[in-house]
């Protein structure tokens, strides 16, 4: 048995893939880490989103690659949605690759990393490039092989569902993990379940299109979900990630306010408010739809934080379309502002549509509309000067004696962080009562002990 690093890139949905594989590398008797050095096999889960995240991949597989020749490093394998989407091209351009690994092959996995340890693959491509994620294989192999989990954070994300049925004009994840397609409730209670008896007590619900989880097998919807997770013991905190905009009814966001153990954190993808630009997107809503929404959620609960990403640059988008949405985002509030520059992807229905937005104009707007949402997250941070927050005790800094952790308004890796000292001994999974004395752009700061009861 081998050795074997695992390297994750993309998105939290690829991380819970990564302890998968690693939870069936380890069933079958390998030593598995994230930890390149020392490793005889690297496995590297790709990310095929967008182009920025093609040439990270490709670039950290040179790098790898440079490992082999120098004799660090015996096999080099590669899967995920790259794979899925472009094994033909990767083999032809990759020659430091041992074995191109899709998602069909995965059952596979534990043979074929020892096959690239021992240099005797019959072949370098593995599985049906091209084919969809089978959540129901995978949720099957889970309960026979628990995913393990790297590191030691008290938290950890879990996937509901899989797939999406939008059609967004701009995203190509339909092209690599097909339709949506809910997991069953009793497989999502079973990994809870095993997850908070590792001492895990927030959970972050994530998929392509979380709105949706029940509707395709008729489970119920996401309140029912959520109501049902909240009687697990261990659980304190529940957070829901990529909430489609048009799914976030007045019942979810009730619940969502109201709940003891689901946090008051909504991640709305928006994408834009122009209309016309919402139309070539296939996507809904507009600027009054929003603030509409945002308005009801800030009225029920005015520490409700709020998180939004928006593309800039899509075919048709005028210059008066950027500035309405940068006077959204300078406008609404948000905790949270995440901007990306559009991405031509083949196989999407916006590769190709007219009008294209020159990249330097493209980049301009993308990086205004950043600006905009950096000042608007700090003016936000700073609105949290002088309350308590509860705080999920995450990592000690030994030189500063300082402690960071998060609240309801950071979600983990995405956001960001609370750094505060304590007048008592603490440990990494504790709650405290965190009194906030000052930001610092959006991070908070502050002290536990008197003013935070």
């Amino acid at each position: 048995m081998a050795r074997v690093g695992i390297v994750t890139l993309g998105c939290a949905k690829n991380a819970i893939d990564s302890e998968g594989l690693g939870g069936m590398l380890a069933a079958a008797g390998h030593d598995v880490s994230e930890e390149v050095e020392g490793a005889e096999v690297v496995l590297v889960n790709t990310c095929g989103f967008i182009d920025p995240a093609r040439r990270e991949t490709v670039q950290e597989i040179l790098e790898l690659g440079a490992l082999k020749d120098s004799g660090d490093l015996t096999g080099l394998v590669i899967a995920g949605c790259l794979v899925a989407r472009s094994a033909d091209e990767l083999q032809a351009s990759l020659p430091e690759v041992d074995a191109l690994v899709d998602f069909a092959a995965y059952p596979r996995i534990a043979e074929i990393v020892s096959g690239a340890a021992a240099g005797t693959l019959p072949q370098r491509v593995f599985g049906d490039p091209g084919t969809r994620f089978d959540p129901a294989w995978w949720d099957a192999t889970l309960e026979a092989t628990p995913r393990i989990r790297f590191g030691r954070a008290p938290w950890a994300y879990l996937k509901i569902a899989e797939g999406c049925d939008r059609g967004c004009a701009f995203c190509a994840i339909p092209l690599m993990r097909g339709k949506f397609r809910s997991r069953s409730f009793h497989v999502i209670e079973h990994e809870a379940r095993h997850l908070a008896a590792q001492g895990i007590s927030e959970l972050s619900l994530v998929s392509q299109d979380s709105v949706m989880w029940g509707r395709d097998n008729g489970a119920g919807d996401l309140v029912s979900l959520l109501e049902r997770l909240e009687n697990i013991d261990g659980l304190e905190r529940l957070r829901l990630m990529y909430l489609h905009p048009q799914g976030v009814t007045d019942r979810l966001i009730d619940k969502m306010v109201s709940s003891d153990k689901v946090v008051s954190y909504f991640d709305l993808s928006l994408q834009h408010v122009a209309p016309s630009v919402l139309r070539l997107m296939g996507r809904w809503g507009g600027r009054e739809r929003f603030d509409k929404m945002i308005g009801r959620i800030r009225s029920l609960d005015p520490e409700a934080a709020i998180r939004s990403t928006f593309i800039l640059g899509f075919p048709g988008e005028s210059d008066e379309d950027a500035a309405e949405l940068e006077a959204f985002v300078e406008e609404a509030g948000l905790d949270w502002v995440g901007t990306f520059t559009y991405s031509p992807e083949e196989g999407t229905r916006g590769f190709g549509l007219p009008h294209p937005v020159p990249d330097a104009v493209a980049r301009h707007r993308t990086g205004s509309v950043a600006a905009a949402g950096d000042r608007v997250m700090q003016e936000r941070a700073c609105t949290f000067i002088g309350r308590t927050l509860n705080v999920l005790v995450e990592q000690l800094d030994v030189g500063s004696n300082t402690w960071s952790g998060r609240s309801h308004r950071e979600a983990p890796e995405v956001d960001g962080e609370i750094r505060f000292r304590s007048d008592r001994p603490l440990r990494v999974g504790d709650y405290v009562d965190v009194a906030v004395t000052a930001s610092d752009g959006a991070d908070l700061i502050g002290h536990t002990g008197r003013g935070a009861a």
